[in-house]
């Protein structure tokens, strides 16, 4: 029979397990929280934000319990943190955490996480212009049809990212 000794040892033991796992081992089901930068990373700092995310995440909790989760950065521009809920699930607090992560390595890197521009892919570049400009850059045609667009980093789970996340203008309020 356990005693509370017993549960108390137990719990801290819990939290002190590592729940970092690969992206690719995520489910398609897993909450993701997209942070787009406000200019294209170099590889060593996408190779500097992953090993900085990597021991953050390992520790990261919701009111206890060990949050099972990866963080990756997609077209070196785009800071994707995905938790597996069907572990546990996020709380306020374990959010914050993470925004606050992201505001750390921001400060550090000299790097905005937090860029509310549209973002849009020129070739195999990434670039962005003012949401409030969009009227002005679709008439000066910087924008055509069938450019792919990263319209909704709010998106809420790993398989949203490949279904909804980048489309085409034609299909979005750029038309």
């Amino acid at each position: 029979m356990l005693n509370l000794q017993m549960l108390y040892t137990f719990s801290n033991l819990q939290i002190k397990k590592k729940m970092y796992t690969e992206f690719e081992n995520l489910p398609k089901q897993a909450r993701v929280w997209i942070y787009q930068s406000n200019r294209q990373l170099t590889d060593n700092e996408v190779d500097i934000i992953e090993k900085t995310l990597k021991p953050a995440i390992n520790q990261w909790a919701a009111h206890g319990a060990s949050l099972l989760a990866s963080a990756k950065v997609m077209h070196n521009r785009f800071v994707v943190i995905g938790l597996d809920e069907n572990q546990n699930m996020a709380s306020g607090c374990s959010i914050d955490a993470s925004t606050h992560w992201l505001k750390d390595l921001g400060e550090k890197m000299n790097i905005d996480f937090f860029d509310r521009q549209q973002a849009y892919l020129d070739g195999d570049e990434i670039k962005t212009f003012s949401v409030f400009q969009a009227k002005k850059t679709v008439e000066n045609g910087i924008i055509s049809p069938d450019a792919v667009v990263f319209m909704n980093n709010g998106v809420n789970n790993l398989s949203d990212i490949f279904s909804n996340w980048k489309t085409n203008a034609v299909n979005t309020y750029l038309k």
